[in-house]
């Protein structure tokens, strides 16, 4: 059985430890809107394929890029707008240099 990569079924405790986050990280992404899990009626936090996708992108930028928190907003929001950025984020393929 395949689950949509967009339908919502990881708690957030089940994606900080696939992507070895904390959990107070990934509440600190979402209250900068950088990601937007939904939410169960209890409101517990529920993550998609696609969500732990956009996460492991922001590590990326901040982790091996050395991109800060507000830089990250600015290119998340642009790859919203241009998918071409988006591809380049999920196949790894910026650098430091990309930022300067």
């Amino acid at each position: 059985m395949e689950v949509d990569r967009e339908h919502p079924v990881y708690t957030i405790s089940v994606v900080a430890q696939l992507l070895q986050l904390h959990e107070q990280t990934i509440r600190q992404y979402e209250r900068l809107g950088l990601i937007s899990p939904c939410r169960t009626i209890r409101k517990t936090r529920l993550y998609s394929q696609c969500d732990i996708e956009r996460l492991d992108c922001i590590m990326y930028l901040v982790k091996t890029c050395g991109v800060n928190l507000a830089g990250v907003q600015i290119v998340v929001r642009l790859s919203l707008q241009h998918p071409e950025i988006e591809d380049r984020l999920k196949n790894k393929k910026f650098n430091s240099q990309d930022f300067l």
